[in-house]
């Protein structure tokens, strides 16, 4: 059995068990009963990384008793939306020619050149393996 997720109705607190004698009488710290929430560990986590209110929380599981189609359908939004913001997050830090859009890029010394000697030699370009477009960092 997975871990389950259950609500302290004394004090409010969220708590992740392995399973039910994890809890001693099934009682929180606080001398309040834990209740089974319903959702399971991997989808605490995943409306924890959209929210770390309990409001929110509560929400979702209220929804999840109510109508789990709903449910069902905002946590397949939520992991997309999470998918987009981690894929969008790898491909802003991904350095791509201007030019031609390639990621196959080396950085390098700008070297000597004919008209300007070895002024700026010690600078550092960019340059695309693909194009050649040469630019600064």
């Amino acid at each position: 059995m997975g871990r389950i997720v259950k609500k302290c109705n004394k004090c409010g607190e969220y708590c992740a068990v392995c399973n039910e004698d994890d809890l001693i009488d099934n009682r929180n710290n606080c001398g309040g009963t834990m209740i089974d929430t319903g959702i399971s560990f991997d989808e605490f986590i995943l409306i924890r990384k959209i929210s770390s209110e309990d409001a929110f929380l509560d929400a979702m599981v209220e929804l999840k008793k109510k109508d789990i189609i709903e449910y069902n359908l905002k946590m397949s939004q939520f992991k997309a939306q999470l998918q987009q913001q981690t894929s969008t997050s790898q491909t802003a830090s991904t350095v791509h020619c201007p030019r031609c859009g390639s990621t196959n890029i080396t950085a390098g010394q700008r070297g000597y050149s004919l008209l300007t000697g070895f002024v700026g030699s010690g600078s550092t370009v960019n340059r695309c393996a693909n194009c050649g477009h040469k630019w600064k960092p």
